[in-house]
């Protein structure tokens, strides 16, 4: 039954169509035309003003049984658009016509006074032509229209009691691209259209197959006006050329409008535009199943997207926990970063002796880290240089731990970001949506938040007073050992010692035995290059048992490591902040497969039966 009905037949057809077309669907339809935009200005998917406005016009055609049929006129810059509106109008001044192109800026819609209730009513609730304010003209006000409004005028012609007459802006011109925008997002609303084709655009193909193209897709009727500017006469060759062009367009029919002499309005001869008027009197066009597609294939589009994009979310998503875990210092480097100037000569003596690789490599990783704020640090005799401003000696032997963490904090802290920055960028997420919508990735630097840089402080106050407190139970666990021995290891390389072997490292974390085990052997290295080689045996035996009886996994020990843990989760949660305001902004570009526009989405996708 889609096609064209009869007067008498449309009521009966629409009572039908309302009463057994699918519930969800016109629901799904309310909502995507109360929240539809938000698909192209805040998701940025394919979601064109034209497709919107289907669904407008689709959604009104639902609910209003007695709706006239919408006419539009089109037509390229001085074509003659205006002029035929006029001339529809019985003559009068209602667009405005010049002699320069592009006259009308907005569409101007000319409304039977039987309708003035009606149309009121749609305009100012916004059911029809959504999105455009309404002003109002009068039938000889000479009008151009404005691009944001429509331009309404009331007339007495009855042979248009049944017809919305619209006269719209060029769409062919480079020099008009906004009013054109305007007519081709207007152009689901029309159940018909009369293109006017001046000489300029007789042979225009791009022009005539781009609005063929759309108007196919919505289901429209055409009717072709040739309008002749110029005073040669019209060969058989010219009139067969017109007629193809015509045929391109699938139009209705054709006529050709005489040359006439002079500018501005010109009121044509009695019968001119009768033809006319037989097509604008026709049987109404039922065009609910073609709206209702394209409805159904933007929808289907923009969930496909919204599909590519949520794995790729998720892809982004592994990539950044993998990007986290890869900035994060262990335990083990966070604690030697922490250390004071006395402290990290200590750690060089026992990297050294130990020939510990890991502990050279924590200690090269924190240099670097350190290089934001430290010119040179005194570690495994390291010498780091760079654009930075010089530092105080001061500085260079501090002894200020919660210093030494905030520099520290924040020169991880850059790289986190650098590095999340970068792994954002390289994602096929956002390349994505680059190719597509021209969007970036927002440019975020390393800031701290308020309450940050405070609990950085607190957390090396506590590491501070844990290995405070761990050294001194150290010093007093070994007042009984051989002093020649304590003496030329040093109780504090002695502490050092333990909590770095015992921590949990880059490679595994040793068992309680293997530390022990570990931290054994290593106090015989660091006896043997401290002179003491001849004191080892029964002295270091014991200094050995101990460490495994006394010290290690006492309230001292596991006070250190727990500080230690403390000041790396806060670099944890750095980089997770990092993250989630990457993962933020990525995700506010995918909708949840709950939300109610996605929802409504999936119900149109298919588009409803609607033929008895």
């Amino acid at each position: 039954m889609e096609g064209s009905l009869g007067a008498e037949d449309r009521p009966v057809f629409l009572e039908y169509l309302f009463g057994t077309m699918n519930e969800g669907f016109t629901n799904a339809l309310q909502v995507v035309t109360e929240r539809g935009e938000s698909l192209r200005t805040d998701w940025r998917f394919d979601w064109p003003e034209v497709l919107q406005q289907a669904a407008h016009r689709l959604r009104l055609g639902c609910s209003v049984k007695e709706l006239p049929v919408l006419v539009a006129i089109v037509g390229g810059a001085s074509s003659g658009k205006s002029t035929v509106f006029n001339n529809l109008l019985d003559g009068h001044l209602a667009s405005r016509i010049t002699a320069r192109g592009h006259a009308t800026l907005g569409p101007i819609l000319a409304v039977h006074e039987n309708r003035r209730q009606l149309i009121e009513r749609l305009l100012g609730e916004g059911q029809l032509l959504p999105g455009l304010r309404r002003v109002s003209t009068e039938l000889d006000d000479n009008t151009a229209g404005k691009p944001d409004a429509v331009a309404t005028l009331f007339h007495t012609i009855d042979v248009f009691r049944d017809v919305l007459l619209f006269d719209l802006p060029d769409f062919t011109s480079e020099d008009a691209r906004r009013e054109g925008d305007i007519t081709m997002s207007l152009l689901p609303w029309f159940d018909r259209i009369v293109v006017i084709v001046d000489h300029e655009r007789w042979f225009d193909r791009q022009s005539i197959s781009l609005l063929r193209t759309q108007s196919v897709r919505f289901g429209q009727q055409r009717w072709v006006l040739f309008n002749r500017t110029r005073e040669d006469a019209l060969s058989d060759d010219d009139r067969e050329a017109l007629i193809q062009q015509a045929r391109r367009l699938t139009a209705e029919g054709i006529s050709v409008l005489e040359f006439r002499r002079g500018r501005g309005f010109c009121l044509f001869p009695p019968g001119t535009l009768d033809n006319v008027h037989e097509f604008l009197q026709g049987p109404v066009p039922v065009r609910t199943h073609a709206l209702s597609t394209q409805v159904a294939e933007g929808a289907n589009r923009v969930l496909n997207q919204n599909e590519e994009r949520t794995d790729r979310l998720d892809e982004l998503r592994r990539s950044l926990d993998a990007t986290v875990g890869r900035t994060l210092p262990d335990a083990r480097e966070c604690m030697t970063s922490l250390m004071t100037s006395p402290e990290r000569k200590q750690l060089e003596f026992v990297s050294r002796v130990l020939r510990i690789e890991e502990t050279k490599e924590w200690l090269r990783a924190q240099t670097r880290r350190l290089q934001h704020a430290l010119k040179r640090v005194p570690v495994v005799g390291a010498i780091v240089g760079g654009p930075f401003r010089p530092i105080e000696e001061k500085e260079l032997d501090t002894t200020d731990r919660p210093s030494i963490a905030i520099s520290f904090f924040e020169a991880v802290a850059q790289r986190q970001n650098h590095d999340v920055r970068r792994t954002v960028r390289a994602s096929a997420f956002w390349d994505e949506i680059h190719r597509w919508t021209g969007l970036e990735t927002a440019q975020r630097e390393f800031t701290w938040d308020p309450t940050q840089r405070e609990e950085v402080r607190t957390a090396a106050k506590k590491f501070d007073t844990a290995l405070t407190e761990w050294i001194g139970n150290v010093e007093a666990q070994c007042r009984g050992v051989s002093p020649h021995l304590t003496g030329a290891i040093g109780a504090g390389a002695i502490g050092l010692t333990i909590v770095l072997i015992a921590a949990p490292g880059p490679v595994a974390a040793l068992t309680l035995l293997s530390a022990k085990g570990a931290i054994g052997a290593a106090f015989t290295q660091l006896a043997t290059a401290a002179g003491a080689g001849a004191l080892l045996g029964k002295p270091l035996g014991r200094l050995t048992t101990l460490v495994e009886e006394k010290l290690l996994g006492s309230a001292e020990f596991d006070a250190v490591q727990t500080a230690t843990t403390t000041f790396q989760a806060l670099l944890e949660a750095n980089g997770r902040r990092l993250t989630n305001d990457a993962i933020a902004e990525a995700g506010a570009l995918v909708m949840d497969h709950d939300y109610p526009l996605a929802k409504a989405l999936e119900s149109l996708r298919e588009p409803p039966e609607v033929s008895p």
